[in-house]
């Protein structure tokens, strides 16, 4: 009979677990403009599965994870290593709130240390931050997921050999006689506490910012329901919620417990379709829900729809795709053709003759493009017939996106559709982001250069500046959709039952539920407007 036994590697072979102990952390500075590596120092068991008949097949499980902490944001660390039995290796993100930080390090064990005023965020427009290979950061540069810099050659601690690389970083803001003030959100407007006789980049003349992670709160923004100081006058949600006390609130009437809604799309402020399988619901007139599934097709996944209240919906079963209209008013679907495959995502618009037109992508990764009552029009796939797509999403040709995975690889991929060549595009995923096995199951197009894309193991990226980075994921459970405003408005539909968003430093969870719920979907006009859909007939609106 085999035997398999646990044992911990320490001093003399102990069958006790040696204590656990972080010490010191380096370097104790940290970028806020960029993702910054650190080590930390201390003592650190490894659990080992020792296996005496096979020792060659031992393997060691590490399961260690980190966090830093500040009041009430928690920020987990990427990338966390075990180097040896003395240090631990990770990464901090970037957009940390400037100022001093604790570290919290648990074992494989569950057993938890941490240590107080571990890391300080400084300011690389204030502060000169080196590089490990000894150049210095520029503010409005941000590292590249390898440590290089966006912006010329190689500037990263890999030399140069790694193609991801962008070149030599410049000094960054210079001394000159104007004051100004970090602008890191660059939306004109910097923090009050930051001025200095500095011009360049990342700097602004004006301050008043008081939320510089998100550049979407500045003195004269326009103010959002979003429980969000938006124009930084201090009240929050002043005069523009539509009830005294708004909150996430779950609408009884879409439905029982059999429905499963699987897309939702907005056409105006409180006004949305519902679809799933074959049901097809409107809410037209800010009442109640109907039921408008006459003529509606199978297995509906996608949805789209015009200010009009004119819609797409499509889906379809493992061998055949499904494209239908819907007009509200008109009591069901029509004109359903049908297509290759089932289809991932659409978007809709006006075409040459100011007819609504929709564009999209099948699952086989073929490109199409129907215009009712014609037929649509498939363009043949360039791609692997292992690739998959799991959702596609547009702000027009020029920024057409698909997300999903080789079946072949398990790899999450991404790719963008070359209107002029009419084929798809891989985008890079560097290795450095640490991506599981799986596939992306969501994608949210802001504009050419700010795409956002959600999947397996609580997967989030964002592509910011023609770099895909990684933010910290909300947790382990699958993200199925994703709708952003920027980068730190960022709202998220998870498997485990979850609404959540990321404000740029942390996750918050706007709506929990323990009934079995899969949420499936998330969508709005604005962030004062929006909706999540699910399993169990769940509808969840935002705000009520």
């Amino acid at each position: 009979m085999r035997r398999v036994w646990w044992v911990v590697l320490a001093a003399g072979c102990s069958a006790s677990v040696p204590a656990l102990q972080v010490q010191a952390v380096e370097p104790t500075s940290v970028f806020q403009q960029a993702d910054t590596r650190v080590l930390v120092r201390g003592a650190f068991p490894t659990k080992v599965k020792f296996d005496f008949e096979a020792p060659a097949s031992s393997t060691r499980e590490v399961q260690y994870t980190a966090q830093v902490e500040r009041e009430l944001d928690v920020i987990g660390l990427f990338d966390v290593r075990l180097e040896g039995p003395t240090s631990l290796s990770a990464r901090v993100p970037s957009g940390l709130l400037l100022g001093r930080w604790a570290l919290r390090v648990t074992d494989p064990f569950g057993r938890q240390v941490r240590l107080d005023d571990a890391l300080d965020v400084v300011d690389c427009s204030q502060r000169e931050c080196l590089l490990p290979d000894g150049g210095v950061l520029d503010a409005g540069a941000p590292l590249l997921p390898d440590g290089g810099s966006a912006g010329g050659g190689d500037a990263g601690p890999d030399a140069g050999d790694d193609e991801e690389d962008a070149g030599p970083p410049d000094a960054g803001p210079q001394p000159c006689g104007q004051l100004t003030f970090a602008d890191d959100d660059l939306d004109g407007f910097g923090r009050p506490d930051s001025g200095a006789m500095l011009c360049g980049s990342g700097r602004a003349p004006m301050a008043g910012d008081c939320d510089d992670v998100d550049p979407g709160t500045f003195p004269g923004a326009s103010e959002a329901c979003n429980r969000v100081d938006d124009d930084c006058d201090g009240p929050i949600d002043e005069g523009v919620c539509p009830v005294l006390n708004p909150n996430w609130i779950r609408r009884l009437d879409t439905g029982g417990p059999d429905k499963t809604w699987a897309t939702v799309a907005p056409f105006g402020v409180g006004r949305v379709w519902l679809a799933g399988n074959d049901d097809v619901w409107v809410r037209a007139d800010g009442g109640f829900f109907e039921d408008v599934s006459g003529s509606c097709p199978n297995d509906i996944g996608s949805s789209w729809a015009a200010a009009s209240g004119a819609a797409f919906f499509a889906g379809g079963n493992p061998a055949l795709g499904r494209l239908t209209t819907h007009a509200v008013g008109s009591g069901g679907c029509s004109s359903t053709r049908m297509s290759s495959d089932p289809v991932a995502g659409l978007i809709g618009g006006l075409g040459a003759d100011a007819g609504l037109v929709t564009v999209g992508a099948l699952r086989n990764t073929r490109f199409f493009e129907w215009q009712p009552p014609g037929q649509p029009l498939e363009t043949s796939g360039n791609l692997p017939s292992s690739v998959r797509f799991e959702d596609a999403h547009a702000q027009g040709l020029d920024s057409f996106y698909a997300v999903g995975g080789d079946t072949a690889t398990n790899r999450m991929a991404v790719y963008r559709y070359d209107a002029s060549a009419r084929g798809w595009v891989a985008e890079r995923l560097s290795s450095r982001l640490g991506l599981p096995a799986g596939r992306l199951r969501g994608v949210w197009v802001r504009s050419a250069s700010s795409v956002f894309a959600v999947g397996d193991e609580g997967v989030v990226l964002e592509k910011r500046g023609g770099v895909w980075l990684r933010v910290p994921s909300p947790s382990s459970s699958t993200v199925t959709a994703v709708r952003a405003f920027n980068g730190a408005r960022i709202y998220v539909t998870q498997l485990e039952g979850a609404v959540r968003k990321w404000n740029g430093r942390a996750w918050q969870t706007l709506y929990a539920t323990d009934a079995g719920v899969q949420f499936l979907d998330v969508g709005g006009v604005s962030e004062s407007d929006l909706w999540a859909v699910g399993t169990r007939g769940f509808v969840v609106h935002w705000a009520e």
